[in-house]
Order: structure tokens, then C-alpha cells, then sequence
């Protein structure tokens, strides 16, 4: 089955899509095919319950860190907020939004369709610490928190 796939700047992140059966999976950078043995796909079902935080060590350098915050593209625009207020570009990938950023994990708030869900990032793996892989190699990605949204309270 075909799918569509980036690879996000930052983080280095790929992000999978399969238009066909609205599936997708969002998996560490490594050379293309590597990885994805066993890791499955996640349904898209359709609704925006759900935002997912994550962080790691940058690839390329590994004393830096990246955060990365995703979720369900229902069609309603979608807001991130970091702690410092600034609001990082949201990414529309297949049915999914992806925000991502270098520096610290941070708490972030993400509001789409009237909701919200507020994002604290799980602290990334150390090098060397990831799950180790079937063929004895090291993962050292990161740690996904994902959140639930709730109604915005009055608070503006």
C-alpha cells in the first residue's frame, strides 16, 4: 500500500501517511525502510480528542534537544501556544497537524475546534538509554505524552 511520508527539519521525525486506509505513524529518522519493521499503524478516526507530545536529542547534535506535538486534522484551524506565548507554525500533513521546534521540552497548549489539551513533554531518552531494536542497535528517540482535549474554560 502506498504511502506518503516527511521527514521533519528539526526533529527529524518521519511522518507516515497512507491516504488509502487513513493511517499513519510517526517513527524516528534512520535510513529509509529501517525501523518500521513491527511498528504499527495508527487508525485516524476521525476526531480531535488527542494531541500528542514528544521530545528527543537532535540527531545532529546531540547536547541540543527538539520537542515535537501532533494530533488529528478534523478541517478546524489549529493553534499551538509554547509557556513564553509565542506560537509555532502549525504543519497540515495528510489528516494530521504537527508542530515542532528546537530547544527544551516546554508545556505548550494546543487549541482546535473550541477545545484544548495542555502538552507537558515527557523529559527525551539519553543516548544510548532508547529501547533497544531486534537487531541490538539502540533507539534513542523519545517518550510520546499524549493529552486529552477539554472544553476551553471562560478564561480569555
Amino acid at each position: 500500500m502506498q504511502s506518503d511520508e516527511i521527514v521533519l527539519p528539526v526533529s527529524g521525525l518521519r511522518v507516515e501517511w497512507r491516504p488509502d486506509d487513513e493511517r499513519f505513524r510517526i517513527r524516528p529518522s534512520g535510513p529509509s525502510g529501517t525501523g518500521t519493521r513491527g511498528q504499527p499503524w495508527r487508525e485516524w478516526l476521525g476526531h480531535s480528542d488527542m494531541a500528542v507530545g514528544a521530545s528527543g536529542p537532535i540527531p545532529q547534535d546531540p547536547e541540543a534537544t527538539w520537542w515535537a506535538v501532533w494530533g488529528e486534522y478534523i478541517g478546524n484551524d489549529v493553534q499551538v501556544t509554547l509557556n513564553d506565548q509565542s506560537r509555532p507554525e502549525v504543519l497540515v500533513f495528510g489528516k494530521l497537524w504537527i508542530c515542532e521546534g528546537r530547544g527544551r521540552e516546554r508545556e505548550a497548549t494546543v487549541v482546535t475546534a473550541g477545545r484544548q489539551a495542555e502538552i507537558r513533554f515527557a523529559p527525551p531518552l539519553a543516548v544510548g538509554a532508547g529501547r533497544v531494536s531486534a537487531n541490538g542497535s539502540r533507539d534513542p528517540s523519545h517518550i510520546e505524552t499524549p493529552t486529552g482535549f477539554h472544553e476551553m474554560s471562560g478564561r480569555t
